[in-house]
């Protein structure tokens, strides 16, 4: 067994000390504070409790404790400009990552009628949930029907479909799928609940511009009876 406390630094990868010490080939209690913290912040992301990291470590209970907080206070994180920007930016490039994976996924040769369906309503919700983020952070404006048109109905081809061109795939789907002898019962539902879900978001919309049309009424109204 390995006891030297030099023979782990911060320059060996984590999981290999992990994996020696599970091995027994390391003593745990060896380890330097520095690898051990980076041994217990592992643990505690896997789901291990403070008491089973402790036991693993060698070490007192209450020492996994203090590391936890140490960790916990390393890890802290200071609002700034800079680490919004970053942020915002790591979350826009996964929302497109994510997007653009449902939109291949949906076009796979061997992917069944009702999960292209699932994956192409998929693509078109990350979209509108990454707009919303954004927007949220006051990275865009909130104006969603004038975004809509330009962003959120993308798929590969350059192609902007909207909520009637998504009605059409569905209506293509499912006659394809009659032709063939491929619509079950559980396409044919899906299909029935994209469907409702497509007429809930366009009223949602509609909604929503005649709330915006009122308000704009109720202003124009005000600024009359002010003058």
């Amino acid at each position: 067994m390995v006891d030297d406390k030099e023979s782990f630094n911060q320059e060996t990868p984590i999981i290999s000390v992990i994996e020696d010490v599970r091995a027994g080939v390391v003593d745990p209690r060896t380890l330097t504070k520095e690898v051990r913290l980076s041994c217990v912040e592992v643990f505690v992301g896997e789901g291990y409790s403070e008491v089973q990291v402790a036991q693993i470590l060698k070490r007192s209970e209450k020492t996994i404790q203090r590391d936890v907080r140490e960790i916990r206070e390393r890890n802290s994180l200071t609002p700034g400009i800079e680490f919004a920007k970053q942020m915002s930016g790591d979350i826009f490039k996964k929302g497109l990552a994510h997007h653009d994976y449902l939109v291949r996924l949906s076009n796979g040769k061997n992917v069944s009628d009702a999960n292209k369906i699932q994956a192409r309503v998929s693509a078109w919700r990350v979209l509108v949930e990454l707009i919303e983020r954004l927007q949220s952070l006051g990275l865009m404006p909130l104006k969603p029907k004038e975004l809509v048109g330009d962003i959120y109905h993308h798929y590969e081809g350059g192609d902007t479909k909207a909520y009637s061109q998504l009605r059409k795939d569905l209506q293509e789907i499912e006659r394809v799928s009659k032709e063939t002898g491929t619509l079950d019962e559980k396409t044919e539902e899906n299909i029935k609940l994209l469907q409702q879900k497509i007429e809930k978001a366009e009223i949602v919309e509609e909604i929503s511009e005649l709330t915006k049309k009122k308000d704009e009424l109720q202003n124009n109204k005000e600024v009359c009876d002010g003058q």
